[in-house]
């Protein structure tokens, strides 16, 4: 097919391998656009028949946008994936088949992507089959410019859907995994404390082709979550996702999900969301963001904007 897949890596060594070498039969190029890798990922990459880009990281929605705008792609089709994911067999044979006849009407292609923790697909609690928007036609796609949980769009037409999973499935272990979601954590108190003071600090309405599934979910996270008492809306969440939607199905690994994802993650938002209040009471918001520029290697400053001029894609 006529298609570049597009990956952002960072010390990726244990997964990129895995995730090229499933894209060989669908993409007919495969950028990895690398954030300075300390371990062989870009020497991995290139073996395994990928170009590879670096360029300093700010957040995933800021170096994809990147990517899009920057990267000369000469196909007429367009995949995001992550480094720690993979196509399905399932997938890779619906994508040869739909895609190179989609009619014109037609400018991107949802798939479902499963999540695989602790050895185990997580197939309840609301997060399986998760349908994402990951393909699109060439110039048609971007990406909502939050600090984390950003979504793509395509500016027109239809988006159909490949049957067939597109798994993540993160090999390392619970520390890391703990360590990353504490990062992840002041991502998202950045995005709710930007609700709330508007500071004009992300992009929270990009205009385009969505899955109502995915309108849905923006509009609670926009207007209703912000809203709920804080630590009391992760308790809620988290029964929400284990009870309700029948994560406790998943065994030991769902309820270790549940918890961490739901309960965990979103009460640790919390709490730094009240600290960030008081050091912004006590010392000025400027000071609390160089603070997050010190401290945590965030550089919070406003995105760009939509209108700005794209080089390629």
């Amino acid at each position: 097919m006529s298609l570049t897949a597009i990956i952002l890596t960072y010390d990726e060594e244990l997964h990129i391998e895995r995730c090229i070498r499933s894209l060989k039969s669908v993409a007919s190029r495969i950028y990895v656009v690398d954030s300075f890798s300390t371990d062989a990922t870009v020497e991995i990459a290139r073996r395994e028949g990928a170009e590879v880009v670096q360029r300093k990281f700010k957040n995933q929605a800021d170096q994809f946008q990147w990517a899009l705008d920057n990267l000369p792609t000469d196909t007429d089709w367009v995949m995001r994936i992550d480094a720690d994911e993979y196509i399905s067999t399932e997938l890779a044979t619906s994508m040869t088949t739909l895609i190179p006849r989609a009619p014109a009407s037609v400018s991107g292609f949802y798939v479902d992507r499963l999540v695989v923790f602790l050895g185990r697909p997580i197939r309840h609690g609301g997060f399986y089959p998760m349908r994402v928007l990951k393909i699109w036609r060439t110039g048609l796609g971007r990406v909502e410019q939050r600090w984390i949980d950003e979504y793509c769009v395509v500016k027109q037409g239809l988006v159909d859907y490949c049957p067939g999973d597109l798994i993540d499935e993160n090999l390392r272990d619970l520390t890391w995994w703990t360590d990353k979601h504490n990062k992840y954590s002041s991502r998202r108190m950045i995005d709710l404390l930007d609700y709330e003071l508007q500071l004009g600090l992300s992009q929270h309405a990009l205009s385009g082709n969505v899955s109502r599934r995915q309108v849905v979910y923006h509009r609670i996270k926009a207007n209703i979550y912000p809203a709920l008492p804080p630590y009391l809306r992760a308790l809620a969440y988290y029964l929400y996702r284990y009870v309700f939607r029948l994560g406790f199905l998943d065994g030991q690994q769902g309820l270790v999900f549940c918890f961490l994802q739901a309960l965990w993650n979103l009460f640790l938002v919390d709490a730094k969301l009240y600290e960030a209040r008081r050091m912004i009471a006590a010392e000025g918001l400027e000071s609390f963001i160089k603070h997050l520029r010190d401290a945590q290697g965030l550089d919070v400053s406003p995105p760009r904007l939509e209108s700005e001029p794209r080089r390629s894609a």
